[in-house]
């Protein structure tokens, strides 16, 4: 059925390589910074993994660089540019931002903002030793100019086997992979028997960046709000672009009655809850979500739904194959524009 939406997929890409074109010739203006810009983003329209690729990023640099995020913070309630305090949640940063933060926030800035641009200054004024920005979800955010740009694409809908939207869930064609510096092939499984058709495959839109393979690892279950233990009866929230691994993951040690299911970024409302709590009257089980829908959860500690079930988040964690090399890049990287910035 989406390949009858294909004609306007060709004038969406015709307006994409247009806007690029511009950018490139410096018809559209770029912001740049004196300070080294790392952006995170990726070719399709979500579920590459790139929330836990800034978490990795995060745990990776800031013990030795001042680090800061910027995000747009889509989701939130909030307009305008905002460096993450005490009194944020989910709904005035964003999910993923707020997440950043209450993990992070002793050892980094959050800055959310519609326009990084602006963003960026608002954050720099106030914390000008700032070293290292981390740009989340900016491959096509060209408004800023960045020294790294690492693309990611899913091992099982890898770029080049799509299309762009409505036809398929690219955001640009995939002859853009060619502006990536890294590309990380994310969610790969332990073994990869594939792996010189992938390389052979990303080498015919980008010659020359180098490719990394990444897995997900799954960290122990954590109680969002209390104590006590899973069951072996659970029922899974989610609010994600790809849900399915993670059902796959909960369904490897526990049996899963009951899936409800939202669109990604889903603000939930106390009613959504409602009807949760309906539907598991009388069960024995226990709650299982991802850790961006907890930060979405957080308000309702006190719903009815979470004093009757025992609710648990399933943290992630990035692992990088050959995580020497990938660090080694990026450390040369920063220093190298840090030399620049004192010349």
């Amino acid at each position: 059925m989406r390949y009858l939406l294909f004609p306007f997929s060709v004038l969406y890409a015709g307006i994409m390589r247009l806007r690029n074109k511009q950018f490139d010739n410096g018809s559209r203006p770029v912001s740049r910074f004196e300070k080294m810009v790392i952006s995170v983003g990726n070719l399709s329209t979500g579920g590459t993994g790139k929330s836990p690729m800034i978490e990795y990023l995060i745990r990776l640099l800031s013990q030795k660089y001042g680090l800061a995020t910027v995000s747009r913070g889509y989701g939130r309630k909030t307009r305008g540019e905002r460096i993450a305090g005490n009194e944020d949640s989910a709904r005035t940063l964003g999910d993923e931002p707020f997440q950043f933060f209450r993990k992070f926030g002793d050892q980094i800035k959050v800055v959310v903002g519609e326009e990084r641009a602006l963003a960026i200054p608002h954050l720099l004024m106030d914390f000008p030793e700032t070293e290292v920005l981390l740009l989340d979800d900016a491959y096509q955010h060209r408004k800023v100019a960045r020294d790294l740009n690492i693309m990611l694409s899913d091992y099982s809908a890898p770029f080049y086997k799509d299309h762009v939207l409505p036809t398929g869930n690219l955001r640009e064609s995939k002859s853009e992979a060619k502006r990536a510096d890294v590309i990380v092939i994310t969610k790969c499984p332990a073994d990869i028997p594939n792996r010189k058709e992938i390389e052979g495959s990303v080498r015919r839109y980008n010659s020359g960046a180098p490719i990394f393979f990444s897995r997900v690892k799954y960290g122990e279950l954590r109680n969002a709000f209390g104590s006590g233990r899973v069951k072996r009866e659970v029922a899974a929230i989610s609010a994600i672009a790809k849900p399915k691994p993670f059902y796959q993951h909960i369904e490897e040690s526990f049996k899963l009655v009951e899936k409800f299911e939202y669109v990604d970024h889903y603000n939930f409302k106390s009613s959504d809850l409602d009807r949760i709590l309906r539907k598991l009257n009388g069960k024995q089980l226990a709650l299982i979500t991802t850790e961006k829908d907890m930060v979405r959860l957080l308000p309702f500690a006190e719903h009815p739904l979470f004093k009757s079930f025992n609710l648990f988040y399933q943290p992630i964690e990035v692992e990088i194959e050959n995580d020497a090399q990938f660090e080694k890049l990026l450390i040369e990287g920063i220093e190298e524009r840090k030399r620049e910035l004192n010349l």
